[in-house]
């Protein structure tokens, strides 16, 4: 049944349930706050933060931005005292988080993942730098803390945050990623991986091994690979998805732990905070290798040399060529990375969004298709409602006869490469 809510009700409710995910992801930080320091050591709401931003449309920006600073104001401590201090503080909080996702969306090509990954983790080490700074030295000014203290916990807090509630979200959410294959097996596999992590976990963050702490140490520490190895092949047997759960699970076991006294990153002569930090570093670590290993399984599906087409059955259409009507057999969602450009309904709607030099050519490959021989591929490109160029392959494009009518049936495909405009 189709739905009768207006867009503009659906984006709204989108934009606000990322304020609540904000909020919460910020209950969560603040449980593990140091009550001796202005700020925070664990800070998840940036992630989510640049995140939002990354999976929001650009007109959007200002909308979201009002949400998440209100969100942020909420959580603010003793807001309700000295609202004036606490809204600066959470304005001051989102133009870093904001800033790397335009910096993504700015500079990262399309098709190229790995690529965008360094865009990204190089924007977040810059723009939580220049955050650090302002937020830190505000904080030194005002409560006379030392600057580079200050400085390193808001960085380290910032970086540790975006990169790993980044990487938990767009795995959920990213739908150019290869799923894992539904199967009982596969299912089996990765709920059994899922119950190993959780018990090592336990065993090696949660359980008292006072004879390694005491006798082998660097035996001890070692251990703690052992469920980064679990998170991986969890991700490798359910795809991003189990990925983005295995980070989950590891994340919370861990700092649960670790701010507990437990594992092996409580070690002696190092204060709480210092722990936690080195528990934040290891989850980072762990949420980048995940992210290399889904580039990698993305990097690696087989696709056409020549045309760049990705293996899948793409979309399949019908074209009636003296109406110009489009019929579509598949689910449009399925191919195009972000939201499907509106109104694909007729051959003139789709000319819209192709690229202005892939025009004649997509026109022509359509109209003048007079045999029901498959014509060669086609590579295009089309325009995402964001602005974004996907590059497609127009594919076994044949001509048939049908109720004294010819009808143009063939598929459309993404492309592995990248056109220039």
């Amino acid at each position: 049944m189709t739905s009768h809510v207006p867009s503009y009700v659906r984006q709204l409710f989108t934009l606000l349930l990322w304020g609540i995910i904000y909020y919460l992801a910020g209950l969560i930080s603040l449980k593990f706050d140091d009550p001796n320091s202005p700020i925070a050591i664990v800070w998840f709401p940036s992630g989510v933060a640049v995140a939002a931003f990354l999976l929001s449309r650009w007109r959007s920006y200002l909308t979201l931005f009002v949400i998440l600073t209100l969100a942020s104001l909420l959580l603010t401590e003793g807001w309700q005292h000295k609202p004036l201090i606490s809204l600066i503080d959470a304005l001051l909080s989102m133009p870093a988080n904001v800033a790397v996702a335009w910096a993504v969306r700015r500079f990262a090509r399309l098709n190229d993942d790995l690529h965008t990954i360094l865009i990204c983790i190089t924007a977040t080490l810059v723009f939580s730098g220049l955050d650090a700074l302002i937020i830190g030295g505000g904080y030194a000014l005002i409560h006379q803390q030392p600057l580079f203290s200050l400085f390193w916990q808001n960085f380290i807090a910032d970086v540790t945050g975006i990169i790993f509630a980044t990487t938990v979200i767009m795995g959920f959410v990213n739908r150019r990623l290869e799923p894992a294959s539904c199967n009982l097996q596969t299912g089996l596999l990765g709920g059994a991986l899922w119950l190993l992590l959780c018990v090592s976990i336990w065993f090696i963050f949660g359980y008292p091994l006072l004879w390694l702490q005491h006798n082998a140490a660097a035996l001890y520490f070692a251990l703690a690979c052992l469920p980064i190895i679990l998170a991986i092949m969890l991700s490798v047997a359910w795809g991003n998805r189990g990925g983005s759960l295995a980070l989950i699970t590891l994340g919370l076991g861990v700092i649960y732990y670790t701010n507990h006294q437990h594992g092996p990153f409580f070690l002696k002569g190092l204060h709480l905070n210092e722990s936690l930090l080195l528990a934040l570093s290891y989850l980072s670590a762990t949420a980048l290798l995940i992210v290399f290993i889904r580039v990698l399984k993305h990097s690696t599906n087989s696709f056409n040399p020549d045309t760049g087409r990705i293996t899948g059955k793409g979309v399949i259409y019908s074209l009636n060529p003296r109406t110009g009507i489009l019929h579509w057999e598949d689910e449009l969602g399925s191919l195009f990375e972000q939201q499907v450009p509106s109104k694909l309904d007729t051959m003139d709607d789709v000319m819209q969004w192709v690229h202005p030099h892939d025009q004649g050519k997509l026109r022509d490959h359509w109209l003048l298709n007079d045999s029901p021989q498959p014509r060669p591929p086609l590579v295009f490109r089309i325009q995402m409602p964001k602005g974004e160029w996907l590059t497609l392959v127009d594919n076994s494009c044949v001509l048939l006869d049908e109720e004294e009518q010819s009808i143009i049936v063939g598929n459309w495909q993404a492309s592995h490469y990248h056109q220039d405009s």
